[in-house]
């Protein structure tokens, strides 16, 4: 298989019933080419059962990576798309990713639905599909807290950040209803360690994917980064499982655009440390028998301040709401109020026809694209009743203002291939 029938089957494939979509849209590909098949390949590696997960990534993809194999490393890239990183690969012929591919695998894959980072994460950490996770989206309607909320740290949705459900007595730990990845490990006898920013390092969502991890550490920067990764690798020998999450592309991409220079910048100074320092340095001993996965949660498509939808200029849709619309801003959903069904789905389809595809929540429940499995209680509660899916750049906002002081160049959430494809880089590091 050559990486451009593979990706060309990523964009276009569609499962037998699947809704009809526009035709540049990426099916989540849960069935083994998904970063959803990350947890069961981990387990499968490691010689461990992991019940309930979605299946491991597909044989052809790592063949003969995983003989032998006693620890694997996680490496999770906020935002590095797989289109992202195809166009730096090309301008940059020396960096390190080019000599890992040659002695390992580098293949697009597909994050999973909706594509953005605590639902992406929380399906790598759990390998169960947002039906049965939950964790949706940025923003959720909680209905045993009866409010809106941020759902990273979980504060209220007007007082992001500020721990508003932590002083209420939300326990993170209890929050996902299925085990994580650490946990299930722990229980076959292979211990699991985390690295993360040591800003996140106690939030509510770190919390819930950590579950089972016998340490997480946390970093300050790049380099740090990286010497954590050695250090953790070189420090705790045997059987093991380590993940680590970098959140820079992500940010710079938000803040200027993913195709902006900062983001290519980024890129290759993560790559240039990657080799120097944790590489390069790297004893025979923590080598052995280690498999590193490279991947990301999802890319970003760049959203310039004119593609916004203006929710103030749109004042009979918001009326007919019991809440403002929540989930992402490329993929809102829109909780109803009761007798006003019609008026909104009527509403939607004609202002914003060409912008977004809609579905009812029935409709995206079975639709195939949260993943397979049983949808969890609470998860159509948090849709709402109607979820939008943008085609292009657009995503709704709620005025002007909001856009003009916190303008965001770059987002994700959507079925896009600029958001939807990711790499998938597999090398052994005792090549």
């Amino acid at each position: 298989m050559e990486i451009t029938t593979l990706a060309h089957n990523l964009r276009t494939h569609r499962p037998a019933g699947a809704p009809t979509l526009p035709d540049h849209f990426v099916w989540p590909r849960y069935e083994g080419l998904s970063v959803g098949n990350l947890a069961g390949t981990i387990g499968q590696a490691l010689g461990a059962a992991l019940p309930g997960v979605l299946p491991p990534l597909r044989d052809d993809l790592l063949d003969g990576l995983l003989d032998g194999v006693q620890r694997v490393v996680l490496v999770v890239i906020d935002a590095l798309g797989w289109e992202t990183l195809q166009d730096v690969m090309a301008r940059r012929p020396d960096l390190i990713f080019h000599r890992l591919a040659a002695q390992g695998r580098l293949w697009p894959i597909t994050t999973t639905f909706l594509s953005t980072t605590n639902s992406v994460l929380s399906v790598i950490h759990t390998g169960r599909a947002p039906l049965e996770h939950g964790l949706l989206a940025y923003s959720l309607f909680l209905r045993e807290w009866q409010m809106a909320v941020e759902a990273i740290s979980f504060s209220a949705i007007h007082r992001p950040f500020t721990g508003t459900l932590a002083e209420w007595g939300f326990e993170a730990e209890k929050f996902l209803p299925v085990p994580g990845i650490g946990q299930l490990l722990a229980v076959q006898g292979v211990a699991s360690y985390a690295l993360t920013l040591d800003a996140f390092v106690k939030t509510p969502l770190a919390v819930m994917h950590n579950r089972g991890m016998q340490n997480v550490f946390g970093y300050a920067t790049a380099s740090d980064f990286w010497l954590m990764l050695r250090r953790i690798l070189e420090q705790r020998p045997g059987r093991g499982f380590v993940s680590a999450y970098w959140s820079a592309v992500d940010t710079l991409a938000h803040r200027l655009g993913p195709l902006d220079e900062s983001g290519d910048a980024e890129i290759v100074s993560l790559a240039l440390l990657m080799e120097e320092i944790f590489f390069n340095r790297l004893t025979p001993a923590a080598r052995a028998g280690t498999l590193l996965l490279l991947t990301a949660d999802h890319g970003q498509i760049t959203t310039p301040p004119e593609a916004a939808i203006l929710l103030d200029q749109h004042p009979v849709l918001l009326d007919a709401l019991f809440l403002p619309p929540l989930g992402e801003g490329r993929v809102p959903f829109f909780h109803v109020r009761n007798g006003h069904y019609e008026t909104v789905r009527q509403y939607l389809d004609d202002h914003f026809a060409g912008q977004f595809v809609f579905f009812s929540q029935d409709e995206l429940l079975h639709s195939g694209l949260l993943g397979p499995g049983v949808p969890y209680a609470e998860t159509p509660h948090r849709l709402g009743d109607i979820i939008g899916i943008a085609t292009g750049n657009a995503y709704v906002a709620r005025d002007a203002e909001s856009v003009e002081k916190k303008p965001m160049l770059g987002r994700h959430g959507g079925l896009t291939p600029e958001e939807m494809l990711v790499p998938l880089l597999a090398v052994r590091l005792d090549f």
